[in-house]
């Protein structure tokens, strides 16, 4: 992978998964209870985006071997 892939794939990966997170949260503070499992949904997919972004970020670029 090279770097300026890399650094994107980081950037989304982060990006979307705290995205996911803070509006998973701000659903089970703000919404009714209806949409807790909405809110779960979103949590958890915002946490996979991030450890995506994470492995992407652990694993070295082609430039920096």
């Amino acid at each position: 992978m090279q770097m300026s892939y890399k650094k994107r794939a980081v950037n989304i990966g982060f990006g979307v998964g705290i995205g996911f997170i803070v509006v998973g949260l701000l659903m089970v503070w703000f919404a009714p209870a209806a949409w807790s499992g909405w809110a779960t949904f979103a949590v958890v997919v915002g946490i996979v985006a991030a450890l995506v972004g994470f492995v992407f970020a652990v694993v070295p670029a082609r430039d920096q071997r």
